[in-house]
């Protein structure tokens, strides 16, 4: 395992950030049969108590992962373990690998801010109807029918995923999965 440059350097920003650890880079499977792997940090047990995790379970936060600025949330196992996931665009940035140790500094951010899409967001504003389901929807399901958008590879992809949002929006409460397994059903038949 070669060292990795950035858990040694002080991290330039983090006398910004108010809650500091170390931990390991580990690959965590989520789901019943563990068919989705992640690279996580594990967040230091002695955080945990200090951050208001009965309050939102999923804390999210802004600061850096080994010097990399982040925005994410950290995500409780079950097990009252709390993970944040490290992205591959912050695992080549930093230089880092598995099992080795790595800074994160953060604190905690808006819990109810969501950056919507203009493309969604032209769409919502169209129909009163449609702006108005938007506005009684939770911070968390807004930022999922974001992310379905914004995860696009493709302006092509992403339009289609606009109007599935929508879609979503519309007929199913913003429920992505129900929208899912509807849409399959109607396939098979």
């Amino acid at each position: 395992m070669t060292e990795n440059p950035f858990s040694k350097k002080r991290n330039p920003w983090s006398h910004s950030y108010p809650y500091q650890f170390e931990s390991c880079l580990e690959r965590f499977g989520v789901g019943k049969k563990k068919v989705i792997w992640y690279h996580v940090l594990f967040l230091d047990k002695s955080l945990r108590t200090k951050l208001p995790f009965d309050k939102y379970p999923r804390l999210r936060v802004v600061g850096t992962i080994a010097n990399v600025p982040i925005e994410n949330a950290f995500i409780p196992t079950g097990d009252g373990r709390n993970y944040v996931i490290v992205s591959p665009q912050v695992i080549n940035e930093s230089n880092i690998s598995l099992g080795e140790s790595v800074e994160m500094c953060f604190r905690i951010a808006d819990q109810n801010k969501v950056d919507v899409p203009e493309v969604l967001l032209g769409e919502i504003e169209l129909d009163t109807e449609t702006h108005q389901k938007w506005e009684v929807l939770s911070p968390g399901k807004k930022r999922m029918l974001c992310h379905h958008v914004m995860s696009a590879k493709t302006e092509k992809t992403q339009i289609k995923r606009v109007g599935e949002a929508l879609e979503a929006l519309i007929d199913f409460d913003a429920d992505l999965r129900l929208w899912r397994s509807v849409r399959k059903i109607s396939r098979k038949a």
